[in-house]
């Protein structure tokens, strides 16, 4: 939701204070610039007793759309103390930049996550973006992060402050890293957070009731337009949930938008989207074919810099936002965190192994698998929002908001997730609360029990036979940092190619495309 540029060393001599330039809040060489929109918002405060300054850019509350913007506002001891405290306990979305009279940077999220800061430092400046593709060009050297590489070329995901790249940090929820221009960059982690167990329901209890209110009550909170606002109906029951939800409160003003599958699931998916599209309201629908990971139309075939962890269909993502954005959208309304927020927990259904009973891929090397012995060290604590929901609107929010986008994602509210958490097994097992909330609306059979599944799996299999084996081929004959990094085994790998390229391909064979993108971005990273 931001960028940022701290020098402490010159900052702590700045006598001139924070001041609007522009787009941006400005001390001397120092900038904090929060994403232009309409949704998001910036205030600048100083203790005029002791110096120490507080940057806090914050999703703005629809209960306090009053609040004075882009204010910059100097206070005595007292009032700083009291106005920073209500700031740090924002309910939305917020980063808040601690500036105190020694130097020392202090950067501090809240609790929600839906769009992460990353930071690196370099030269004694402290660089911070929504995006990591600028910060890389800060670092001196671009070098794996074996743990978290591993992490992610197994899909063993782990919510961490640290990144696939030694030196840029994600900043976590509720965390703080600090800076004083000298050494590296410390983070401080929050307790971890507590969760509800499931309840009783009352006799009279009325569930969906109850859940359309939550519903409304979240939407309620956050500022956007109906009119420049787009709901992502993919076909799935979270999404269709929210969308024909938020649809419903303003006919005829939501745009739906979706990829589009091929095959019989695209064809049953563009049926049950049909009628969903009709039964919400919808003003009209944008739409882009799936495309496969690394089709040679894509910024990432064309040797631009992508994130291994951002959208992982990448190509097929930034042709539909950028339909969004030229139809004017401002915010786009997700699913993402509806799988969590009704999830079974471990002792209602237990999950598969993790660590070392989790099969691990054939190609992965000795460095990454002695790193999966340990595959939940140096994480976070538990979070108030799912670690899988974190990731996700990680991923979703580096092409969101380079296109001006920001996104809402309703489950992943403190809230919501409670409630979620509250309802016994029956409601949260097979989704029932999101299929009973769509026969509600009058949605057919074929919406609420779907004969076959709506997933990526063709459009990865089309990937796996086109056009990841060519890419695979380049890395072997021109080599790999991650061949050198011992995180993936060359022969193993090759082994791998003959045989998919002889028509033998194998269900785990779709992690190739974890393979080329971390290869592609530390190559991208360099030029």
């Amino acid at each position: 939701m931001l960028k940022l540029r701290i020098q402490p060393a010159l900052l702590s001599r700045e006598a001139g204070g924070w001041a609007w330039n522009n787009s941006r809040l400005q001390c001397g060489p120092s900038w904090v610039a929060p994403l232009d929109h309409p949704s998001l918002d910036a205030i600048a405060l100083t203790d005029r007793d002791t110096g120490q300054s507080l940057v806090h850019v914050r999703e703005r509350d629809a209960h306090r759309a009053g609040d004075a913007r882009r204010a910059v506002v100097e206070l005595a001891s007292t009032a700083f103390r009291l106005l920073r405290a209500e700031l740090l306990a924002w309910p939305l979305n917020f980063i808040a930049i601690d500036l105190a009279p020694d130097g020392t940077v202090s950067v501090t999220a809240g609790e929600r996550g839906t769009a992460p800061l990353y930071l690196t430092a370099a030269d004694g400046v402290l660089h911070g973006s929504w995006t990591t593709a600028e910060l890389v060009k800060r670092m001196p050297r671009v070098e794996f992060h074996v743990a978290e590489t591993a992490r992610l070329l197994s899909l063993w995901f782990r919510y961490s402050h640290h990144t696939c790249f030694t030196g840029l940090y994600r900043l976590t929820e509720r965390t703080t890293a600090r800076y004083d221009g000298y050494g590296p960059v410390r983070f401080e982690q929050p307790a971890p957070a507590l969760h509800s167990k499931a309840r009783t329901l009352a006799d009279d209890a009325d569930v969906l009731t109850a859940y359309a209110n939550m519903l409304d009550a979240v939407l309620d909170r956050h500022l956007y337009d109906p009119d420049t606002t787009s709901a992502h109906v993919s076909g799935g029951f979270d999404s269709a949930v929210i969308g024909t939800h938020l649809s419903l409160r303003h006919p005829g003003r939501i745009i739906a938008s979706a990829m589009l599958l091929p095959g019989p699931m695209g064809r049953q998916q563009r049926t049950r989207r049909a009628e969903m599209l009709r039964i919400g309201r919808f003003r009209t629908d944008i739409t882009t074919p799936a495309l496969p990971p690394l089709h040679p139309d894509g910024r990432r075939a064309l040797s631009g810099y992508v994130y291994p962890y951002e959208e992982p269909y990448h190509e097929s993502t930034a042709a539909l936002i950028y339909q969004l954005a030229g139809a004017g959208i401002r915010t786009v309304v997700t699913g993402i965190g509806g799988d969590e927020m009704v999830a079974l927990t471990p002792q209602e259904a237990p999950h598969p192994p993790v660590g070392p009973g989790h099969a691990m891929t054939e190609w992965l090397g000795p460095a990454a698998r002695e790193a999966l012995m340990d595959v939940d060290g140096d994480t976070c604590p538990p979070a108030v929002v799912n670690e899988m929901t974190l990731l996700a609107m990680a991923s979703a929010a580096p092409l969101l908001l380079e296109a001006g986008i920001w996104p809402l994602h309703p489950f992943a509210d403190p809230g919501m997730i409670r409630f979620g958490e509250w309802l016994p097994r029956p409601w949260r097992s097979r989704k029932c609360l999101h299929r009973r909330r769509l026969t509600a609306l009058g949605l057919s059979e074929l919406v609420v029990e779907p004969p076959l599944p709506e997933n990526f799996t063709d459009v990865m299999n089309t990937a796996i036979r086109t056009t990841l084996p060519a890419q695979v081929r380049r890395l072997l004959d021109q080599g790999s940092p991650l061949f050198d990094a011992k995180l993936v085994d060359a022969d193993t790998l090759t082994q791998a190619l003959t045989r998919i390229e002889s028509g033998d391909i194998r269900a785990t064979d779709d992690r190739l495309a974890d393979v080329v993108a971390a290869d592609l971005a530390h190559r991208a990273a360099h030029n």
